[in-house]
C-alpha cells in the first residue's frame, strides 16, 4: 500500500476490540484473496489492504487506473459484513471515536467520549484516528487532533 499513488480512494474500518491472531490470520488470508481478484465491470483493481494496529483495517483502490463501482463497493462490504457476523465483529460503527494512548488505541462511543473529556482524561489535542480521510495522501500520518475531528463537537 506504501507504493500506492497518494490520490488513492480508501475506506476506513475500525473495530471496538482489536483482533486475536487467528481472526487477523484469516482476515489478512481474505483480503489478500479478494484484492487479488477484485474487479469493476471486469477490469482489475489496483487494490491494496492493510491491517493496523489489530483493530484497523484499510483498503485502497487507485482510481486512475480503474474506478471502483457501487458493485465492486458492495462485494467488499458484504465480504466485511459476513466475517464480521461469523466472528461477532462489527466493522461498521461508524460513531466509534478511536483515541491513541501509549498502550495502543482505544476505542469510544459518543457517551463514553463526553465522559472522558467531562472527566479531563480527553481534551482537543488528544490524538485520534482520522477515520474521515477519503484518500491515501489526505489521511496523512492517519491521525489527528480531537479538536479536528468530526468528534469534535463533543469537546
Amino acid at each position: 500500500m506504501e507504493n500506492m499513488n497518494p490520490e488513492s480512494r480508501m475506506w476506513f474500518y475500525g473495530v471496538k476490540q482489536p483482533l486475536n491472531p487467528a481472526q487477523k490470520s484469516e482476515l489478512s488470508a481474505i483480503m489478500n484473496e479478494f484484492v487479488s481478484s477484485w474487479k469493476a465491470h471486469g477490469s482489475q483493481l489496483a487494490a491494496a489492504f492493510r491491517i493496523v494496529f489489530d483493530q484497523f483495517l484499510i483498503i485502497a483502490v487507485d482510481e486512475t487506473q480503474q474506478q471502483a463501482t457501487g458493485c465492486s463497493i458492495d462485494k467488499s462490504i458484504h465480504l466485511l459484513q459476513d466475517f464480521g457476523n461469523k466472528h461477532g465483529i462489527d466493522f461498521f460503527n461508524r460513531m466509534l471515536i478511536f483515541v491513541q494512548f501509549p498502550e495502543g488505541f482505544k476505542s469510544f462511543s459518543p457517551n463514553d467520549l463526553k465522559s472522558e473529556i467531562a472527566n479531563g482524561t480527553l481534551h482537543g489535542s488528544s490524538i485520534v484516528l482520522n477515520t474521515q480521510a477519503s484518500t491515501l495522501g489526505s489521511s496523512g500520518d492517519g491521525t489527528i487532533k480531537l479538536e479536528d475531528s468530526w468528534a469534535g463537537k463533543y469537546l
